[in-house]
């Protein structure tokens, strides 16, 4: 609890000025964002993240489980942009290994379809953890590298995160996403912050999710928003 609390006042301290962002680790993983629930037998997702302009990020997702450790998923993210004239499209391949309840290790490739964008191998460790039956906070550590998501003179890319969740019942979460993300050797250019307010409600075996990102960190780093909506159906 009091770590939480640290962690979280540490975040909020760095919020200082009024600019968007989302660094492009957060989204190289299968799941469409950090998501610790179990995977269903088998599911299938689509998504539609928006700039509020005429760029446009269309994510398609599958992913099911093997046994109750092990889960694999496939992403394809379809990226359109200069009024949908011009697409492009990548595909993360990724994996996870559940450590007993709430807790698990990830590794995802991502890989450019139709462009010369580089590839990324990121590792994840996740945790959930309940604080009351009602409310509970997940933690999580991320490292990237290759130079698909480090630039070409990078060596590695941290991300931390943390999503504090209020649940109302077992059909509707409110949840606020606090994200940072920097480049080892380049952190004072590379840096961000992200704050995501999230809503999911659950119709029978379909989820359905809206958040907003609102980037607060350097102008030079990033100067956009973004919201999403994203649909989760089990098969």
């Amino acid at each position: 609890m009091r770590f939480s609390r640290i962690v979280l006042f540490a975040l909020a301290c760095l919020c200082v000025q009024n600019v968007f962002a989302l660094d492009r680790i957060w989204n190289m993983r299968y799941t469409f964002g950090p998501e610790t629930r179990p995977s269903p037998k088998f599911a299938a997702g689509v998504g539609l993240r928006s700039d509020f302009g005429d760029n446009v990020l269309f994510p398609v997702n599958i992913m099911g489980a093997l046994s109750k450790e092990w889960e694999l998923g496939a992403k394809v993210d379809m990226y359109t942009y200069n009024k949908l004239d011009n697409m492009e499209a990548s595909i993360d391949l990724g994996g996870r290994y559940r450590i007993g309840a709430g807790r698990f290790i990830e590794i995802d490739g991502y890989f450019g379809l139709n462009r010369n964008n580089g590839s990324a191998v990121v590792l994840t460790y996740g945790k959930d953890v309940y604080i009351a039956s009602n409310f509970s906070n997940f933690y999580e550590a991320r490292a990237g590298f290759l130079d698909g998501v480090t630039g070409e003179d990078g060596y590695v890319k941290f991300s931390l995160g943390t999503s504090p969740t209020l649940h109302f019942g077992r059909s509707f979460l409110c949840l606020i996403e606090i994200n940072t993300s920097g480049s080892a050797g380049h952190l004072r250019d590379d840096f961000m912050v992200d704050i995501i307010p999230k809503m999911e409600a659950t119709f029978g075996a379909t989820r359905v999710r809206v958040e907003f990102d609102i980037g607060i960190m350097q102008e030079d780093n990033n100067d956009q928003k973004s919201i999403a909506l994203y649909v989760i159906t089990a098969l």
